[in-house]
């Protein structure tokens, strides 16, 4: 990963201008440009025409930038991001070797075409299905670009299922999983061991700061956030 610090990575939707106004102002280590979760599918292709603009926006306080693309449409989506003072790409729902490969070979291509240098791009993979969980470790060395893993709660419940208690079916397990993934690829494990009723996605500051600690605790290095008030929290903990 880079040499700054990279506590906070906040999520943005690269169709909110003003959102990512606010973001800048967060003080977020790391703003996300997102163009897979938080978007609309007919709002994709405009958004990809503002993210040059959004990527400067976003670097404005200081922050490093990443975007999170849609690895089934990743020739679009790396096309829109890769201009200069881009730190790096989160692949969402990443889950095989060859997917990673075309995405590495892709970055490549346009790193020469845009004349950035080669490999300066940098890859964070969001694991979000069995099928990526089970293949973590080649999926995650497929690539010498890879800095970091983190898991992706939300499709992970769909594709798994709930435990009867309301705890999502094999999440502690998959949690410690990804940091040995982690360890042993030599990778960065980011995650907070969020808790019920707010997984993460609304928690409150102060239960941020709780899901920080026990991520800490079990060997997570930053954390990915939705909220500008949940940056701070992550920050205190992940110094």
């Amino acid at each position: 990963m880079s040499d700054k610090q990279q506590r906070s990575w906040l999520v943005i939707a690269m169709s909110k201008a003003d959102a990512v106004v606010q973001a800048a102002k967060s003080g977020a280590d790391v703003i996300v440009l997102d163009l897979v979760e938080l978007i609309a599918d007919e709002h994709k292709p405009a958004a990809r025409e503002k993210v040059r603009t959004a990527i400067g926006t976003a670097r404005a306080g200081g922050a490093e930038v990443f975007v999170q693309i849609d690895p089934q449409n990743h020739e679009a989506d790396l096309r829109a991001c890769l201009w200069p003072g881009l730190s790096g790409i989160v692949v969402s729902r990443a889950e095989s070797v060859s997917q990673i490969e075309k995405i590495d070979e892709h970055l490549f291509l346009l790193e020469k075409e845009k004349g950035l240098s080669a490999g300066s791009t940098d890859l964070v993979l969001a694991l979000e299905t069995a099928r990526g969980n089970q293949d973590a470790y080649a999926i995650t060395t497929a690539s010498k670009r890879v800095r970091g893993l983190t898991l992706g709660r939300a499709d992970l419940v769909m594709d798994l299922r709930p435990e009867p208690n309301g705890e999502i079916h094999l999440m502690p397990y998959l949690m410690q999983r990804l940091i040995i993934v982690a360890r042993a690829a030599g990778v960065t494990p980011l995650g907070a061991w969020w808790r019920a009723p707010d997984r993460g996605l609304l928690a409150t500051p102060q239960n941020t700061l709780a899901a920080a600690r026990r991520g800490r605790a079990a060997g997570f290095k930053g954390a990915l956030c939705l909220r500008a008030d949940q940056v701070e929290p992550l920050n205190n903990i992940y110094a």
